[in-house]
């Protein structure tokens, strides 16, 4: 029975989702129910009985006058291609390795000024060491391996979706079996990604406790010169797990929506696995590139004032216009 469920709702998968073709749905599953019982009562394997089932009310074409929706079935609009299973599992595992690789690098922008607060915090503590003297001089060096690291995983997590332009562009669908697949994926990690959440803004919000506490308890010293580096520390495993979470959630998002909003394959798509659509093509843009953006005015105005200590305020700033942004302008 549920090859027949499965049947159905790919037939009905790019109609629109309409009263008609809801009640239309609903009389033709218990037809096709209806005649499958029969077929078994009458001695029918299940695998018989299913094709016959399906060879007598597989074509929609020619039931849609019947049933009331011959003008929904003639405008609708196929897929050229539908993506497979397969594909969608690996385009998913695509979306995680590169979600990981562009939080990396975000977290090594933000820890690029701990070796350098390390390093001078060593020098100041054991002045006497020529060893601790001579790497004070080239500590700004880690500072820029670490600069560089990050972009090479910028480049190498953006090649990693050029494969999969036919998804961003919607130029695929994706049938039931699919569809649903990446919905139950989908809820299962819905906690992992409430709990990401909450932990990486806690840990921006918190991330002075460190600093204020190292201060109070060593007021001189190698900790107490290196207590601005907990900050840092903190703020970048905060943002490594928001930023983690929020462009995983967009693989799947890209997925649920190759299913055009309005029609039947869309309907039982969660609201929050809905990929979010916005007024202006401009604002898409602007969104589609908005923490790479963050990350090089970061960058820029860390280097140019060398306030490392203050810049840092960014990140959550930058959070919250993304949440301000994100509700303003997204299509309701």
């Amino acid at each position: 029975m549920k090859t027949l469920k499965d049947y159905l709702e790919n037939m009905f998968l790019n109609l629109p989702d309409t009263p008609e073709v809801r009640k239309a749905k609903r009389e033709l599953l218990q037809m096709m129910e209806d005649k499958y019982t029969e077929l078994k009562n009458e001695g029918k394997a299940e695998n018989e009985a299913i094709g016959i089932v399906i060879s007598e009310f597989g074509n929609l074409e020619e039931l849609a006058e019947n049933l009331g929706i011959k003008t929904y079935v003639e405008e609708e609009v196929v897929p050229s291609e539908m993506l497979s299973l397969e594909d969608a599992k690996e385009f998913l595992k695509d979306m995680v390795t590169r979600s990981r690789l562009i939080a990396i690098g975000v977290m090594l922008c933000i820890l690029s000024p701990v070796p350098v607060i390390c390093i001078d915090a060593f020098s100041n503590t054991w002045r006497g060491s020529r060893n601790i003297a001579l790497l004070a001089e080239v500590d700004a060096l880690f500072m820029f391996l670490l600069v560089a690291i990050a972009v090479a995983l910028f480049i190498f997590a953006g090649t990693m979706t050029r494969k999969w332009q036919k998804i961003k562009n919607h130029a695929v669908g994706i049938d039931f079996q699919t569809t649903d697949y990446v919905r139950k994926q989908f809820e299962n990690v819905r906690i992992s990604h409430t709990l990401h959440l909450c932990i990486g803004c806690m840990l921006c919000i918190l991330c002075v406790v460190p600093a204020i506490f190292l201060d109070a308890i060593f007021p001189v010293g190698f900790w107490y010169e290196c207590s601005g580096a907990f900050m840092f520390v903190s703020v970048a495993i905060g943002v490594y797990l928001i930023v983690f979470t929020g462009n995983r959630n967009k693989g799947y998002q890209s997925l649920l929506a190759l299913n055009a909003k309005g029609t039947m394959g869309n309907a039982n798509v969660p609201e929050r696995a809905q990929e979010v659509e916005y007024t202006s093509q401009v604002v898409a843009d602007i969104m589609d590139v908005y923490w790479q953006t963050v990350t090089c005015i970061y960058l820029c105005i860390s280097f140019l004032t060398f306030d490392w200590d203050m810049t840092w305020i960014i990140w959550p700033v930058a959070a919250c216009v993304h949440a301000i942004i994100k509700t303003n302008f997204r299509k309701m």
